[in-house]
């Protein structure tokens, strides 16, 4: 272990896409001294082992946990609420937790109800990277460079320990934002949730119309863009879409009210001011584009 060690023990729970990156980065940046895996499939941990994400492996978290540095919950949301119930009987003394997780209020509130008077060394965190491909495979330690990480801690985590995770992950190339739960929750159902749903829905949509196989042999660049991410765990984003769905369901009806809109335009051929909300959305598309990360 050398004098640029930031955290003597990790514990990654979940090495696939985002705990395996985020391990294979932190190797990389030589802040870490040993990482240990926990998992429930042998395979892709003695897969984590060969590609040296991991120097260990445990199937239990508690078997680990109790001399762990920092504990890192990389798994879908759901899991990780079921990992921090598992904590729930000896919560960790000393170690610094953190999670990945898509929807915080859900999370925090349960890490508040199991991790008790340790809630104060609970960072709640989600990393703005991913793929549409999973698991180890798929783990890359360039995930999250160029990429926003948000941090959502609240007036009870303790500053040194919200410290300590921020270096971990400016140490993977990202970039930190701090945000209040409610904030982070509303503003990623508009910008990844939503998207998701209307892909998913735009593929149903597609595959129980009448001519789908024609379209399916209609399809070009614009139509894989928009539907790219219904290419993702269909199970991981069930239980994101349920766990948020108080943001959810109001972007979902604004969204709905949207397109009436739209349709009004279209039925009484109001070219002119259809065209003029192209002509926003496209300059819209452009700012975005600009402020997503002026890095990369």
């Amino acid at each position: 272990m050398n004098n640029d060690t930031l955290v003597r023990k990790l514990v990654v729970v979940g090495v696939g896409l985002i705990g395996g990156s985020l391990a294979l980065a932190l190797r990389r940046a030589g802040i870490v001294g040993e990482i240990i895996g926990v998992g429930r499939s042998k395979a892709n941990l003695d897969k984590a082992i060969e590609a040296g994400a991991i120097d260990r492996a445990s199937a239990e978290l508690i078997d680990v946990a109790q001399d762990a540095d920092m504990i890192v919950l990389a798994t879908p949301v759901n899991t990780i609420n079921l990992y921090l119930h598992e904590l729930s009987a000896s919560p960790p003394q000393d170690a610094i937790i953190t999670d990945v997780g898509s929807v915080k209020r859900d999370i925090m509130l349960t890490a508040r109800q199991c991790l008790k008077e340790q809630y104060r060394n609970f960072v709640p965190g989600h990393p703005i990277a991913g793929r549409e491909r999973s698991g180890i495979d798929a783990a890359s330690p360039g995930l999250f460079e160029n990429h926003n990480v948000v941090l959502t801690p609240d007036e009870d985590t303790d500053s040194g320990a919200i410290e300590r995770v921020r270096k971990v992950w400016l140490a993977t190339g990202a970039s930190i934002i701090l945000m209040d739960r409610q904030e982070h929750d509303a503003v990623l159902s508009l910008t990844s949730h939503l998207p998701h749903v209307l892909a998913y829905a735009m593929m149903d949509y597609l595959a129980n119309d009448a001519n789908a196989e024609r379209c399916y042999q209609m399809t070009a660049g614009g139509f894989y863009d928009f539907t790219r991410t219904a290419s993702s765990d269909p199970e991981m984003w069930k239980d994101i879409s349920i766990m948020n769905k108080d943001s959810l369901m109001k972007d979902i009806r604004r969204f709905q009210g949207r397109l009436e809109d739209i349709a009004m335009m279209i039925q009484n051929d109001e070219g002119a001011r259809l065209e003029r909300l192209f002509q926003d959305a496209r300059q819209t598309r452009s700012l975005v584009t600009e402020k997503r990360n002026p890095n990369e």
